[in-house]
C-alpha cells in the first residue's frame, strides 16, 4: 500500500522565504522538512506563502485568499514567522521620533494579529485530522538600539500565550541568538545565515511532531 504524504504549508514573512541562507539551501524550511521526513518516515508536499516585509497584518490578511484558505486546510503541518517586520517597522519609526509609543502599538497590533491567525486557522481546521502548528519567536535583529531586547521579549511573551501543547508550540530563537548574532547572522545583520537557519530547523524539530505520531 502506498504510502500517503504529509502537507505542510509555510506562513510568513522573510524568514519562511529564507532570507540571508545561500542560493543552494533557501531558510530553515528545506532543514525541516528533511528532519520532518526521518521522523514520520512519510513523504512531504510543501507548499510556502509567504512574503518578504510581511507583517502580521499581512499575514492575516492573507487568509483572505482561497488558495491559501485550501492550503491550511489540507496541511498537517504548519508553520507561521510573524512579527519581527512589525518591531522592525516601529524601531525605524522610532529612531526619527523617540517616541516609546511607536513599539507599544506594534505590540499591541501584534498580539491582536497573531491571535487572530491561530484563531483562523483553528476555525479552518475544524474537522481536520491531526495537525501540528509551529511558531518561531523573535531574536532581536537590532541589539545596539538600547533597549530593543524588552519589546522583542514582550512580543515573545505574546507569542508564547498562544502556545497549547502539542498541537501548538513555540521554537525559542530568541534565546539561541542572543549573544551569537555575528556568528548567526547574514551580512545585512538582519536576517539568519544557513547556520542561523540551520539552528531554526533544528528547534523546531525538537518540539516533536505529536499528535501526527499517534
Amino acid at each position: 500500500m502506498e504510502k500517503r504524504h504529509i502537507n505542510y504549508c509555510g506562513l510568513g514573512d522573510s524568514l519562511t522565504v529564507g532570507v540571508g541562507s545561500n542560493i543552494f539551501e533557501k531558510g530553515f524550511i528545506g532543514k525541516y522538512l528533511f528532519l520532518t521526513r526521518k521522523a514520520l518516515n512519510q513523504p512531504i508536499a510543501p507548499a510556502v506563502f509567504a512574503r518578504v516585509g510581511a507583517t502580521t497584518g499581512d499575514i492575516l490578511k492573507s487568509f483572505e485568499h482561497p488558495l491559501v484558505c485550501k492550503t491550511i486546510k489540507e496541511a498537517e503541518i504548519i508553520t507561521i514567522t510573524a512579527g519581527g517586520n512589525d518591531l522592525i517597522d516601529a524601531a525605524e519609526q522610532f529612531l526619527q521620533d523617540k517616541k516609546e509609543e511607536d513599539f507599544f502599538i506594534a505590540l499591541e497590533n501584534g498580539k491582536k494579529n497573531l491571535s487572530n491567525i491561530i484563531q483562523q486557522i483553528m476555525t479552518f481546521k475544524r474537522e481536520a485530522e491531526p495537525y501540528i502548528i509551529r511558531m518561531i519567536n523573535l531574536y532581536n535583529p537590532f541589539p545596539e538600539l538600547k533597549g530593543s531586547d524588552k519589546w522583542v521579549e514582550a512580543f515573545n511573551h505574546d507569542i508564547e500565550r498562544l502556545a497549547n501543547p502539542p498541537g501548538i508550540r513555540v521554537a525559542d530563537i530568541h534565546d539561541l541568538f542572543l549573544g551569537k548574532e555575528k556568528e548567526l547572522l547574514a551580512n545585512d545583520h538582519v536576517h539568519p545565515n544557513t547556520k542561523g537557519y540551520h539552528l531554526i530547523a533544528e528547534s523546531l524539530h525538537q518540539l516533536g511532531y505529536e499528535p501526527l505520531l499517534s
